[in-house]
Order: structure tokens, then sequence, then C-alpha cells
């Protein structure tokens, strides 16, 4: 159970990892920023009591709406091959 202690304690290293999560996708650490960002989808359902299979039901009802596009292979990570427009999406942090 989280206590209100826990909680506020939970909002700053929201907050500490949102802007760590930015510095990263400045610095086109690609697969950083996603782990980073990994990170704060976890902190964020326990801290609003999202339980795993709430979270699957959403991502899959996401998945069937949205038509998702092929990235190219992260910056800080050494592909075989480069395929992609070069665009960079920018990934969705708290602030």
């Amino acid at each position: 159970m989280i206590t209100h202690h826990n909680n506020e304690q939970i909002h700053s290293l929201i907050e500490t990892l949102s802007h760590s999560a930015r510095l990263a996708q400045g610095l086109s650490l690609d697969d950083t920023a996603r782990l980073l960002a990994m990170a704060l989808l976890d902190l964020q359902t326990k801290l609003h009591s999202i339980s795993p299979h709430e979270l699957r039901s959403f991502t899959r009802t996401v998945a069937n709406v949205v038509e998702f596009k092929v990235r190219e292979p992260a910056n800080d990570s050494k592909p075989a091959e480069a395929v992609g427009s070069g665009h960079h999406e920018q990934m969705p942090f708290a602030r």
C-alpha cells in the first residue's frame, strides 16, 4: 500500500526521471530515454494503483486503434542496417 509519504517520494522520483528522460532524448540517447520512459510508466501505474491487467488491457486497446509506424533504430545502438525516414518522435514525459 502506498502511504502519503511514499506518494510524495514517488512524485519526486517521477519528476527527476522525467527530467533525465528529456535530457537523454536531447542527447539523442534514444534507448536510454525509452528505458526511463518505461520506468516512469511503472511508477505512474503504482502511484495510481493501475493493475498489470488494466495496463495490458489498455495497451491492447490502443494497439487496436492506433496505426504504429516503423521507427528507425535508436541513435545510441549499433544496428546492422539503418532503416527509416530520419524522423524522431517526441516521447511523452511528465512535466
